[in-house]
């Protein structure tokens, strides 16, 4: 593994990190369309600073304090509470859809064959153009879907009913959040999302070619999935451990060594997580910075219980 380490072309890691880096912008400007037009929009700094606090407390809290963070500092820009946790359910409902379409995707795109795919490179193009036809299609037969659901056929087994009521219920919900953007903001959304997730993908494939592996858009694709489920329980801060066990799970399907994938994994763990802890951590101390301006040294020192009590006058 400390050979592989050594060996990486480290141009390709930075190139990665500045991916990453770049998605965290994106999703910064999508949340940003997410609000209502009427209200007076944020710059995109603000989103992106609170943003970037948001994904370093989900990365370093043993619980997922992110979102709650993004409401409370939200708030002190003017933002209600209520509003603000819509534009939350409705990205989250927008990623999910995402996932969804990219695994019914996945499976006929598995049957191509491994020339057609490595040598055309006609697989990532066939993704991406599906992708982003799926999530338009959606877009703009949501309304027709959420009245499809209502005479979905229920099955008979009782196992079985119970599963299909609990999946109708999760495609409403996310059905329903979509429908509630209106038709030029939802297009912008759409775009935005296909465009973060195809990056997701460029930057898998761009530590491939760090560690002079194979440039394989599938194996790319496989990982993304896989580290998206594994992000979406609680776990270890920094995701510590759990990146290099998913990358060693997913690329021994495509020979690769569990050395040299926990290698890509150790790697790929400090892509993943240094960006949004440095640029988080910045922007807390920001923040703080200008609270401390604002309301003066003494203040906030007292408030945080920094001040020495004052000696009891006789």
């Amino acid at each position: 593994m400390a050979d592989a380490i050594a060996s990486v072309s480290w141009p390709w890691v930075l190139a990665a990190t500045g991916g990453v880096i770049l998605i965290s912008a994106g999703k910064a400007l999508r949340w940003r369309w997410l609000y209502p037009p009427e209200m007076s929009p944020l710059p995109w700094a603000t989103h992106f600073s609170i943003l970037m606090i948001s994904q370093m407390l989900n990365l370093l809290a043993p619980l997922r304090l992110g979102e709650m963070a993004r409401m409370g500092l939200m708030r002190q820009e003017q933002r209600p509470v209520g509003t603000t946790f819509g534009t939350i359910v409705v990205e989250k409902s927008v990623d999910l859809l995402t996932v969804q379409l990219l695994i019914v995707l996945a499976v006929p795109l598995a049957f191509l064959p491994d020339w057609l795919r490595s040598r055309a490179g006609i697989g990532a193009l066939a993704l991406g153009g599906g992708l982003l036809i799926g999530l338009v299609l959606v877009a703009r037969f949501h309304d027709r879907m959420l009245a499809w659901l209502t005479h979905f056929p229920w099955p008979t087994s009782a196992f079985w009913a119970r599963w299909v009521e609990r999946a109708q219920r999760l495609l409403h919900t996310t059905l329903a959040g979509i429908s509630s953007l209106d038709r030029p903001r939802l297009m912008r959304v759409v775009g935005l999302t296909a465009a973060i997730w195809l990056l997701s993908v460029a930057v898998l494939l761009v530590m491939l070619v760090a560690f002079r592996l194979r440039a394989d858009w599938s194996a790319a694709f496989v990982l993304m999935i896989a580290l998206t489920f594994s992000n979406w329980v609680p776990t270890p801060p920094a995701m510590i451990g759990v990146v290099g066990a998913v990358t060693v799970a997913v690329l021994a399907s495509f020979g690769v060594l569990p050395a040299q994938a926990l290698a890509l994994g150790t790697v790929l763990n400090a892509v993943l997580v240094v960006p949004p802890v440095i640029l988080g951590g910045w922007a807390t101390w920001t923040r703080l910075w200008g609270l401390r301006t604002a309301i003066g040294t003494s203040r906030l020192n007292r408030a945080l219980g920094l001040t020495p009590p004052e000696p009891p006058q006789s």
